[in-house]
């Protein structure tokens, strides 16, 4: 039993990259474009994705001869967000947002680089430009992003960022790892985070971080705005209702 271990360990592994590298591909990769970059064994590889096909984990389009993530794969993704408290709880808190102001909010993750949407409401008029769960933008030209990013040490930070060319939308867009440290760092003493029509023409987002019990920030919570509905005043009561939400769905996660 000990000696097949690590063969079983070792496919256990592959098979998790296998399905990550599927749904995180920009476009459905091949089995040569799987093979290059896992660099796993051509015989392997092809046992491992039949048997993954075979489960609906993955589907195989055969005229195309590419791969796309399958329904198993998406029928679990809605369990977990069913079944999760965490999910549960960031879900409601968003939608309670997007109620109480009318207006399209957000929650989202750090994936490397990337801010990936894990909740939206939309509201009266949606500027937004997430089209789906799962949805990735470039963390850094975002609210939610910028929120996220904040968390991190300076060494992560640069290992993430500071290689990268950043992506301009508009012309407000932070493109210099210089001066997106500087907002960072102001994102952190005062606790939100603004994007001001950086990833769209004509929407601002506040972002409020949200953590968990062990005082961690897991997600960030934001909602969008139409430029033209801005006065200060309005910015006041969007920055605080954002913030009380954010501190709402944290205490129910158990953050004190």
């Amino acid at each position: 039993m000990s000696n097949g271990k690590p063969t079983m360990v070792k496919s256990a592994s592959r098979t998790l990259d296998i399905i990550e590298f599927i749904v995180k591909s920009p476009k459905p990769p091949t089995f040569t474009g799987i093979q290059e970059y896992l660099d796993i064994p051509k015989s392997s590889l092809s046992y491992l994705l039949q048997d993954l096909t075979n489960r609906d984990y993955i589907q195989f389009d055969p005229d195309m001869r590419v791969y796309y993530p399958g329904l198993k794969l998406i029928q679990l993704s809605a369990s977990c967000m069913n079944n999760t408290n965490i999910s549960r709880e960031i879900w409601q808190g968003t939608k309670n947002l997007s109620n109480e102001l009318g207006e399209t909010a957000h929650a989202a993750i750090l994936e490397g680089r990337f801010a990936v949407y894990i909740a939206k409401c939309e509201g009266v008029k949606d500027l937004s430009v997430v089209t789906t769960i799962g949805f990735r933008i470039p963390a850094h030209a975002t609210a939610v992003g910028k929120m996220l990013l904040s968390s991190l040490s300076e060494e992560e930070l640069k290992s993430r960022l500071g290689n990268v060319e950043l992506e301009r939308y508009t012309e407000k867009t932070v493109v210099t790892y210089e001066k997106l440290v500087e907002e960072l760092q102001e994102i952190a003493k005062q606790g939100y985070a603004i994007d001001n029509q950086e990833i769209i023409p004509g929407g601002i987002c506040v972002a409020a971080p949200i953590y968990d019990k062990t005082h961690k920030m897991i997600a960030a919570m934001s909602v969008t705005i139409p430029v033209m509905r801005v006065t200060d005043e309005f910015m006041n009561e969007v920055r605080n209702k954002v913030r009380l939400a954010a501190v709402n769905v944290s205490m129910r996660l158990g953050k004190l």
